[in-house]
């Protein structure tokens, strides 16, 4: 596993830390349990996008199922009225062609299921030419339930931007092969032993 850096912190989930550890790198696998920065998850958004802007999404987050990606959506909407941002939920349980529209008429961040996103990119739904932060929730958790083709044919298509993934499991096979091939010196930070 060819992971450059491994790190234990001896604290509870810190986006600060996180932050700065993005800075130097394009990508960091977060070893840690969902607990550990679900609801943790804006300050990251908050700094790649300081402002509104029309057209493009320039945040996307893939959540491991439909329950985790409404509920982030639901707290990122709350946090995102401060800076009258607009975050729009992609969910396999809604309707696809709503779903497809809201995202064409433009939105900062885009919350949703890997599946639903990888149709809808893949149909011309949403532009990511000007995406800033990429993140991937459970990749261990997604790569067992099959979505690696997913999440690679949408990171094929990324362009230049920060590249975040959380794992509770970052020594599982599928994930190890997946950041091999992607992200063959990815940073890693080990908070699972925290919880």
């Amino acid at each position: 596993m060819p992971h450059a850096i491994s790190t234990t912190l001896n604290s509870n989930l810190n986006m600060e830390i996180i932050q700065k550890a993005l800075q130097p790198v394009p990508y960091l696998l977060v070893s840690a349990l969902p607990e550990q920065y679900q609801n943790e998850l804006w300050p990251l958004v908050d700094q790649a996008i300081p402002q509104p802007e029309e057209g493009s999404p320039r945040a996307i987050i893939l959540c491991a199922n439909d329950a985790q990606a409404r509920e982030i959506h639901a707290q990122f909407v709350k946090l995102a009225k401060v800076k009258d941002l607009t975050v729009d939920l992609v969910v396999e349980k809604g309707n696809k062609l709503q779903q497809r529209n809201d995202l064409f008429d433009g939105t900062e961040i885009i919350v949703g299921t890997t599946r639903r996103m990888a149709e809808l990119y893949f149909q011309n739904g949403y532009n990511i030419k000007k995406l800033k932060l990429f993140v991937v929730l459970g990749l261990d958790e997604q790569m067992r339930a099959g979505h690696k083709g997913y999440i690679v044919r949408l990171t094929e298509s990324l362009p230049k931007c920060k590249s975040l993934f959380f794992s509770a499991n970052a020594e599982e096979e599928r994930v190890v092969s997946y950041l091999d091939e992607f992200y063959p010196n990815i940073r890693l930070f080990d908070l699972s032993s925290e919880a």
